[in-house]
Formats: C-alpha cells, structure tokens, sequence
C-alpha cells in the first residue's frame, strides 16, 4: 500500500503528503488535468470504426474531460474511474451539462480493483504517470486484461529523447519503442505533442494553480512552505515537459 501511495503522489506531482488534502481545491479551475482529448479523439476517429465501439473506460480518468469530450463525437457506453472522489463528483456535473451522463459513469475508486476483474472494454484509455502498474512493457501486459479480442489500448506516456539526458522515472526513446515491440499489441498509430499546445495549456494552468495557491497561504498561513514547493514544483516539472521530454499519445490493438 506505501508504494501505491507513493505512486499516486508522484501522479500528481506531489512531494508532500500534507499537499494531498489541498489538490482539489488547487486544481478546482482545471478540467483536462494532463490529458488532451482531442488527440485522443484524433487517434479513434483515424483508426477504429466507429461501429466496433461499444464500451470505452478511462483508468485515471480525473474530471471526465477526455470521456465527455468523446461522447459528445462518439457513440459508445463509457466508464471512467479515478480515486479522488472530488475528481469524480466534478466529472459527474460535466457529462451532466454537456448532456452525455446517460452514456456515461464515473466511479470514485482505485483502478487496481478493476483491471483484474476480466471485464472487457473495446478501448481502455490510460495515462502512464508513475510507476504504478510496473514499467511500461508490464504496464501494457497488466491493461491487456481489460482489452477485449480485437480492442484498443490509448496511452499517453511521455519519454526522454535519446539525445537528451534520461529522466528518472521515464523510458528514453529507444526503452519505449522496445517496450512497445516486445508486447503483444500491435503500434497502430501515434500523435507527438505539439510543443506550442503544451506551452500554452502550461502557462493557462499555472497562472489558475497559482491563484489558488496564493489563497491557500492565506487561509494556512503556517503551510506556506509547502504550497510553495508545490508551485515551484509544477513550474519546474512544465519546463522539464516543455524542454527536455516528448509527449505522446499511441493507440495499440490486440
């Protein structure tokens, strides 16, 4: 259980766990939290015929941006689970007033107790953060229980340029291309990251977190330390993504 914790902490970026009250309130103004849906959209759209989407769950999926954006494209029944409960709760109000929650539930809980439960999804969408299901090869292995025959697996995943210094806790370039070959799915098409998109999406979620934060150290005055290593910490961690990291987005099929 520590090392889930600790898992879950490193996915929000966190390096205290007195910070893990707070992140709700910090990141109330944010919706899309990491994720952009509309290269998810992009990567189904180019490549899965719409009439073999029938169910579609999102493990990790924070506020249902990425479900809700779909919905409102795609036909499909989808599932999105994330284990802040006031994630959910805002996703719930989402698909409510984008008007897609009779396609749509979202369920506050830990993703582990699903993903071993042999129930089938024509897509399982997946952010790798942190280190939670294994490296990438094992994390690709363990989803495969949720993919039924002939589905697809979405991963975003953000790995270090073979010409730039490895990054703890990422593959380099070639680590994940190897990852990606040894698994039994198959590569099927990907999206590289716009680094304008990224910049812009940064400095918009910084300038809402840093808002929030600055209210925080007025109502706790004695943290003040540790909202602002959160703040220092996330506007480090947007100018590592920025300049020294790649993200993408794959879709991979059985």
């Amino acid at each position: 259980m520590e090392n889930i914790n600790k898992d879950f902490l490193d996915s929000l970026d966190l390096l205290d766990k007195e910070m893990e009250k707070h992140i709700p309130y910090v990141l109330q103004d944010l919706w899309e939290l990491g994720s952009i849906p509309e290269y998810i959209y992009q990567l189904i759209n180019d490549n899965v015929d719409s009439k073999r989407i029938g169910k579609i769950v999102d493990l990790g999926c924070g506020k249902g941006a990425v479900l809700i954006y779909l919905a409102k494209r795609l036909e499909f029944q989808g599932l999105g689970i994330d284990i802040v409960s006031d994630f959910i709760e805002a996703a719930k109000r989402h698909s409510i007033e984008n008007s897609v929650n009779n396609r749509l539930d979202f369920v506050a809980s830990d993703f582990l107790d699903y993903i071993d439960q042999n129930k089938k999804y024509e897509i399982v969408i997946y952010g790798y953060d942190s280190g939670i299901l294994g490296d990438v090869l094992e994390t690709i292995t363990r989803l495969q229980n949720c993919i039924s025959d002939s589905g697809y697996l979405i991963l975003e995943i953000a790995f270090t340029p073979d010409n730039k210094e490895k990054i703890e806790g990422l593959p380099t370039e070639r680590e994940l291309l190897e990852h990606l070959d040894k698994s039994d799915l198959k590569i099927i098409d990907k999206i590289l990251w716009h680094i304008d998109t990224i910049s812009a999406i940064n400095n918009e979620n910084n300038s809402y977190i840093n808002k929030r934060i600055e209210e925080l150290k007025k109502a706790y005055p004695e943290k003040t330390q540790i909202f602002e290593q959160y703040m220092s910490n996330q506007i480090d961690e947007c100018k590592m993504i920025e300049n020294e990291m790649i993200c993408s987005t794959w879709i991979l099929s059985k």
